[in-house]
């Protein structure tokens, strides 16, 4: 190798060196174990993989007398649901789309086995980088596209339309538009320019792990370092009867018309800690607080629009528990879709 070549092979190599060790510390390592880590673990292990692929076959063309050129890249496969399942579990976690990750993955495990039994890449290595990978990549774009529509509907449904967008909603829509320019990379590019692929690997991941580096408070808000309830783990059973008696509490006793209201106050009633509580909503039922709260509050608000034509909207928000009437409009438009005025029109229609 000539001095440019190496250069090039080492900045593209780096990238690629780094990122397996972070994913193989996300596997095995960090600590506690959550479920979000895991699957990041296992996208940046297949996509770090794909992109070491690349770099050996920029500088090995056609060469087959390696084991690792031997075989097959199939593990390009397992990068886009990856991708998906990992953006589902920080956006949806309670989705059981990441209940039933594993199955998910299962299903493209015995296609990767078809594969390799019908389609050998060393009979025809050709016939391979034509369909197959080809093929992939389409699958891999699909898988991207998906992941955009669940971050879009997420963002456009943020509680406050105002309000700037949330460290890891920021951290999902750069990471997919990375994938995304790594996907027009290997997609359009000629395989002789692969080197491409891989620098700008590097780059991306070295920007991303220098800003998490540095940013200390965003790095524990993705990829959630620290155990939030201690070793304690509410039982499903205990889950099951809490959420009974919480639901039962809310309806008869409807505290949530208390524009003051602090998750304290129904963490006593339920004769539990806040913590728990905070656990309870976040893990068995996917929502914070706020989001649990103003869906009843939503709710109260649509029977007095629906009964009661003599409250103006503004008074109806503070009769169900808002605050402010920006809370209240923005929150309503954001559960049903429609403004107050719009969903009062539609009741007088009907």
């Amino acid at each position: 190798m000539n001095f440019t070549t190496l250069f090039l092979f080492f900045i593209g190599a780096v990238g690629v060196f780094n990122s397996l060790i972070l994913s193989i510390y996300f596997l095995f390592f960090i600590k506690p174990k959550q479920i979000t880590n895991i699957l990041f673990g296992f996208f940046l292990l297949f996509f770090s993989e794909r992109v070491l692929r690349s770099l050996v076959y920029f500088f090995n063309h056609y060469d087959l007398s390696n084991a690792y050129s031997r075989f097959e890249p199939v593990s390009f496969v397992f990068i886009g649901p990856f991708l998906f399942l990992y953006v589902v579990s920080v956006i949806k976690p309670s989705s059981k789309v990441v209940v039933l990750w594993k199955y998910h993955i299962l299903f493209w495990v015995f296609i990767v086995i078809g594969i390799h039994f019908i389609f050998p890449y060393p009979d025809d290595p050709m016939f391979w980088k034509k369909y197959i990978l080809k093929s992939i990549n389409i699958q891999w774009l699909m898988y991207l596209s998906i992941s955009a529509w669940f971050v879009f509907k997420q963002v456009k449904n943020t509680q406050y339309k105002q309000q700037k967008l949330t460290p890891i909603q920021l951290w999902i829509i750069l990471l997919l538009i990375a994938v995304l320019i790594l996907w027009l990379i290997y997609f359009f590019i000629s395989f002789s320019y692969f080197i491409t692929g891989s620098i700008v690997f590097s780059i991306l991941f070295y920007s991303f792990y220098f800003f998490f580096l540095f940013k200390k408070k965003e790095r524990a808000l993705v990829f959630k370092k620290t155990k939030k309830y201690g070793d304690k783990k509410i039982e499903d059973s205990k889950a099951t009867e809490l959420i009974q008696k919480l639901e039962f509490f809310i309806k008869e006793q409807k505290p949530y018309k208390n524009a003051d209201l602090k998750s304290l106050d129904i963490a006593k009633a339920l004769d539990i800690s806040t913590h728990q509580f905070s656990q309870l909503l976040n893990d068995n039922l996917g929502k914070s607080f706020s989001e649990f709260i103003n869906t009843y509050r939503i709710e109260e608000a649509k029977r007095i629009i629906q009964f009661n034509t003599k409250y103006t909207l503004d008074a109806i928000g503070y009769e169900s528990g808002f605050n402010s009437k920006t809370t209240f409009y923005n929150t309503f438009k954001r559960i049903t879709g429609v403004t107050p005025a719009k969903y009062r029109a539609q009741c007088l229609s009907s």
